[in-house]
């Protein structure tokens, strides 16, 4: 008898294990969990579109600095290569893929009535793609191309020069697009092996949006379940922390002006700072009531050009500061920024408070609004971590940030910071 129950519960368990299982989320969402992936529905009859988004966790984590900028060339190639892109077009629609800090992105959107036709074609994208050598070689020159143009672009250059700086010994480091001498490096067989090693079921969330029926639900599990399943996707986030004071400045002859970075570790989206520290973002640098405008710019005249950002992030982010002024402020407007960051205490007001969080829900209720950005707003929070729903919760709690939790955000900047100055040929910092 004992022996029997064991292999019944065994039985039960394989079953469970190669089933699909279904979660209603709030809002009318659901996810199903196919051959390892996340699969996630949000029905929208009052549209007349539908956006498939697909999130294949991986992006810079899956590359290195010897093939740093493969996603970014896969991509082009993979979509390219197929028979979708010509299809979709013909009906209406769009297909792309791309690689950000994080994932691969892929998004299908079309007319709900033309669903029908295209997805076949998309099914073979996804699960049976052909690769084309002479596509291959056609996009990569154009990509190496458009990398030795980005070259005169100062503002990439310290864009990067400061990631560099900031994320050094993570995927972060490197830019998304690769470098010239690393896609350089790169062969038609490397593309082909990338596809192999990381475009498995178990690293994908995939959300349907929009105006759809069961139909296209069943047909995308069907297709997410052709491909080979893998691991469950870990991401590295050693040396994601900046643990010392990091200093480089880099001479550029070609500009007048200096472009500073500033950047400082800040929290990935699961923290319980991350809502607050948006907040603070926007009360410090965005816009032009902003604090460090008003008090680097306007008041002070030390830059020309200041803002701050906060990406969200997989792993620890930054904060930072990017400003464009003459090199003899650098260090004047350095200091500023340590004095305004470190008496948030005693300077910052429930009206900024208020204004900030006023802000920051508009756009985010302005983000729901198309399936297209509903779809890759649920598939981002689910690869987070933070769940798919998350975007409906996000709202109520920057509702209840207040002043205490800004203070407890801003802790960050007592932390090593990593300044990065892109400066002119034959310039001295004022003493």
């Amino acid at each position: 008898m004992k022996k029997l129950n064991i292999l019944i519960i065994v039985i039960v368990l394989l079953v469970l294990a190669n089933m699909t299982v279904m979660v209603f989320l709030s809002g009318g969402s659901k996810m199903a969990e196919n051959n390892g992936a996340a699969v996630l529905t949000k029905h929208r009859d009052f549209t007349k579109t539908v956006t498939i988004q697909l999130m294949i966790k991986g992006g810079l984590f899956a590359e290195n600095k010897e093939n740093n900028g493969i996603g970014s060339l896969f991509s082009r190639v993979w979509v390219k290569s197929n028979k979708v892109l010509e299809t979709v077009e013909f009906y209406g629609g769009s297909v792309s893929a791309k690689v950000s800090p994080f994932a691969l992105e892929v998004r299908l959107s079309v007319p709900s009535d033309k669903i029908d036709k295209v997805y076949n074609d998309f099914a073979a994208f996804l699960a049976a793609p052909e690769f084309k050598e002479d596509i291959f070689e056609r996009e990569k020159m154009q990509h190496i191309d458009e990398l030795r143009t980005s070259l005169d672009n100062p503002n990439l250059i310290a864009q990067n020069g400061f990631m560099a700086l900031a994320f050094k010994g993570s995927p972060y480091e490197m830019p998304v697009e690769g470098m010239v001498e690393s896609v350089e490096k790169i062969t038609f067989e490397d593309i082909k092996n990338y596809y192999k090693n990381n475009i498995k079921a178990s690293y994908i969330v995939a959300v349907i949006a929009g105006n759809f029926d069961k139909g296209l639900e069943v047909s995308l599990n069907s297709t997410i379940a052709k491909l080979d399943k893998g691991y469950p996707y870990v991401y590295d986030c050693s040396n994601s922390a900046i643990l010392e004071e990091r200093r480089q400045e880099v001479v550029d002859s070609r500009i007048q002006q200096a472009k500073v970075y500033v950047g400082y570790t800040a929290p990935d989206a699961g923290s319980d700072d991350y809502a607050a520290l948006k907040v603070l973002t926007d009360i410090l640098g965005g816009g032009m009531s902003s604090r460090y405008f008003t008090e680097i710019r306007k008041n002070s005249s030390y830059a020309y050009a200041v803002g701050a950002g906060y990406p969200t992030r997989y792993c620890s982010s930054r904060f930072f500061i990017s400003m464009g002024l003459d090199y003899k402020n650098v260090e004047s407007a350095i200091n500023k920024i340590d004095e305004i960051n470190l008496n948030l205490d005693k300077t910052i007001t429930e009206e900024e408070i208020e204004k900030a969080r006023k802000s920051i829900i508009g756009s985010s209720l302005m983000e729901t609004q198309s399936n297209g950005s509903l779809a890759w707003v649920m598939a981002f929070y689910e690869t987070m971590g933070l769940g798919a729903d998350y975007y409906e919760k996000y709202v109520d709690t920057l509702k209840h940030i207040n002043k205490d939790a800004l203070l407890k955000a801003a802790e960050i900047f007592k932390t090593p910071k990593a300044v990065y100055i892109l400066k002119p040929e034959n310039e001295k910092e004022e003493k």
